[in-house]
């Protein structure tokens, strides 16, 4: 009996908590920044077809992300046609344009896939958000306001944000955007952030939309 007994002197056993994901933690702060602004959560299958996930988005047939060593691609269907692991969250801008009115204001998250090797920067597997605005009327303004209170909500009222100019085949004009904030430590304070621009005409198009009556803007940056 004595060896038995209970020290009830003794500490107890730190209790612990389950916490989310720091992943999961950023992603519910994103769209929680972006429900504010309007905007609506979409989401697509993680498997897309090739028109989804590029001709749609008018990747022509020779880009190099159509290339195997970009992309994961299943075996192909009774049809011959082959599917792919999407590589961007992009298909749900175009699933949400075919089966939403005008205007549309939405935002996309989730995985996406490449055929990337793994390293201290890459990583088969990552997460991305990416949202579209089509509306009358819109400019590069309106994008530039919309990242930069996203940039301000995120990381304070220091945080900036800057567009320079680069090409992507969904968008025209296009830019690429870096972020700066105080708390950046060591080298260049600016971090490439994403892409973002002024939706192609062809993507419209592709989406039954006419683009002298409607505008819109495209953004997309990495969870991680």
């Amino acid at each position: 009996l004595a060896t038995e007994a209970i020290d009830v002197s003794l500490p107890t056993r730190p209790a612990s908590e389950a916490r989310l994901h720091p992943l999961s933690r950023t992603l519910e702060e994103v769209l929680a920044i972006f429900a504010e602004m309007g905007f609506a959560v979409a989401e697509g299958p993680d498997i897309e077809s090739d028109y989804y996930n590029f001709t749609a988005l008018n990747i022509p047939p020779e880009h190099p992300a159509r290339q195997e060593h970009d992309t994961f691609y299943l075996p192909p269907d009774a049809d011959g046609q082959r599917k792919v692991l999407r590589t961007h969250t992009s298909p749900v801008q175009i699933r949400s344009l075919l089966s939403r009115d005008l205007p549309v204001y939405v935002v996309a998250p989730g995985r996406v896939y490449r055929t990337d090797e793994l390293d201290a920067t890459h990583t088969p597997v990552f997460h991305q958000i990416e949202g579209i605005a089509i509306d009358k009327g819109l400019t590069m303004a309106h994008l530039r306001g919309t990242l930069d209170h996203l940039a301000k909500s995120m990381f304070g009222e220091d945080a900036k944000v800057r567009l320079r100019p680069n090409y992507f085949p969904f968008t025209e004009p296009s830019a690429e955007m870096d972020i700066w904030h105080p708390t950046f430590r060591g080298g260049a304070r600016w971090i490439e952030w994403g892409g973002c621009g002024m939706v192609h005409a062809n993507l419209l198009r592709s989406a039954g939309i006419d683009p002298e009556e409607y505008q819109g803007f495209a953004f997309g940056m990495g969870i991680e």
